[in-house]
């Protein structure tokens, strides 16, 4: 993944993409360094897979295709300022591979439910 500044310049930054069934609708990209997460963003599993096919979002999160030279990306605008780009075909395999878990439609919201109540009660 790449960050890029409003010049248009390019920074590497490490961050890891992890998908949880009991949490089927969501991907969660965790930024980290030397072995600390630094921060970690939950985004919606179905609008990652959308944007990669066109523009997609608005408020907050916004997702787009874009071309760099001959490198498929997916760019995600973070609160109108912070842009990453990440690599598409990489981004594509990992998001079928979730599907392959959890069929889009299929997702159980049983399982869901109980996600969501042990979260607020840790919280």
């Amino acid at each position: 993944m790449r960050l890029v500044s409003a010049e248009g310049h390019e920074v590497p930054v490490l961050a890891h993409l992890t998908y949880d069934a009991r949490d089927p609708y969501a991907v969660i990209v965790g930024f980290t360094h030397g072995g600390c997460v630094y921060a970690e963003w939950r985004l919606d599993r179905d609008m990652l897979w959308d944007g990669m096919r066109g523009p997609v979002g608005e408020g907050d999160v916004r997702m787009w295709p874009s071309l760099n030279g001959s490198r498929q990306e997916l760019c995600i605008e973070l609160l109108g300022e912070t842009v990453f780009s990440v690599w598409a075909p990489s981004l594509e395999r990992f998001l079928a591979a979730s599907y392959a878990a959890v069929p889009a439609g299929q997702e159980n919201l049983d399982e869901l439910d109980v996600f969501l109540a042990e979260l607020l009660a840790a919280g």
